[in-house]
């Protein structure tokens, strides 16, 4: 394992000066700091500079906290979260809101009275007090939810441009029928997904039809209902695309128990790419989301302000990809934009 002088020598200064550095002590100039970053990231050093930074008030703990653990979305991102924070020498303590803003409000707090060195946040329902929290010298990061002020990391993807990917493959299939089963209005990445909806019909020539969107929350009953109602409706839709895979799941149920066949009669595409998407007697086409990724690199911004690397925000957006699988119904053939069995 490097040690302080090792970097010192790849930085070309001190060990007294990289201390310095790592304290942020205002001794040192911004240019040199550089240096020693730089020789500290190709060292892997970053252990110790948990060791070196944190003062005797840190407590080497991250709060995260997520708004729905049943969801197989975020036990990814907890994963991420805790193993690269393990790497740095913190704890995680989880909290699971269930999509209630009392519910997080209390959980914050209660981590705050833990003295908890950063926390890292799957929503943004607390806005009122966000501002508090900066008060308080607790470093925030949210992750897939925009966060409404400016100060704070924030780690993603571009849903608007994901949701029309997803879209825009429908319509390469031939479909002009395009339903969506989109998530609550309120979130800041469900309304992306309905965005990204629009643009992709937009850009095709395809009449926007309100009687083709359905408001669902993210839960599999929302998914089966909004189906439901959808095979009732008019017109009835060709391809379906559902803001998560959950909801997703839910819409397939939907069309099993009426019979419907996915995806010979209906195409269906979900957002997220959960382990039960890839499942033999699923292959649900969705978008891929970098989970755990996202929560890793959710620690890497928390540890640059906890240690004093960093002070500018930072937004990372990460790449999605398409997954193409049964439900699609790629390799079918569509005729006078209707599937044979409509």
């Amino acid at each position: 394992m490097a040690k302080i002088k090792d970097v010192a020598k790849l930085a070309g200064v001190s060990p007294a000066c990289v201390s310095l550095a790592l304290n942020g002590k205002p001794y040192v100039s911004a240019k040199t700091k550089k240096r020693i970053y730089n020789a500290i990231e190709q060292l892997n050093y970053r252990p110790n500079i948990i060791a070196r930074s944190l003062r005797n008030k840190k407590t080497h703990t991250i709060g995260l906290v997520l708004s729905d653990i049943t969801n197989p979305f975020f036990p990814e991102i907890a994963r991420g979260v805790e193993t690269k924070a393990r790497e740095y020498g913190f704890n995680v303590i989880l909290c699971n809101t269930d999509a209630d803003p009392l519910l997080e409000k209390n959980y914050i707090e209660v981590l705050l009275a833990k003295q908890v060195d950063g926390l890292i946040l799957t929503s943004v329902r607390i806005m009122d007090d966000l501002d508090k929290y900066t008060k308080e010298n607790c470093p925030l990061v949210f992750i897939n939810r925009k966060p409404p002020l400016s100060d704070f990391d924030f780690v993603g993807i571009d849903n608007v441009a994901s949701a029309k990917m997803a879209v825009e493959h429908l319509i390469k299939l031939g479909h002009r029928k395009i339903a969506l089963i989109r998530g609550e209005p309120a979130s800041w990445a469900s309304f992306s997904r309905y965005e990204g909806y629009r643009m992709a019909l937009k850009e095709a020539g395809i009449p926007y039809s309100d009687n083709l969107v359905k408001i669902g929350y993210l839960r599999y009953e929302s998914g089966y209902r909004a189906m439901e109602s959808l095979l009732k409706g008019s017109p009835i839709p060709t391809a379906i695309f559902c803001a998560n895979d959950i909801m997703a799941l839910g819409a397939i149920d939907a069309c099993v128990d009426r019979k419907v066949k996915v995806p010979q009669d209906l195409a269906i595409v979900g957002f997220d790419d959960i382990w039960v998407a890839s499942l033999k007697n699923v292959q649900l086409t969705t978008v891929h989301q970098p989970r755990y990724e996202m929560g890793a690199k959710a620690v890497e911004l928390m540890v640059e302000r906890i240690i004093g690397k960093r002070k500018k925000t930072k937004r990372v957006i990460l790449p999605t990809k398409l997954v193409i699988r049964r439900t699609c119904g790629a390799n079918f053939k569509i005729s006078r934009g209707k599937w044979p069995n409509l």
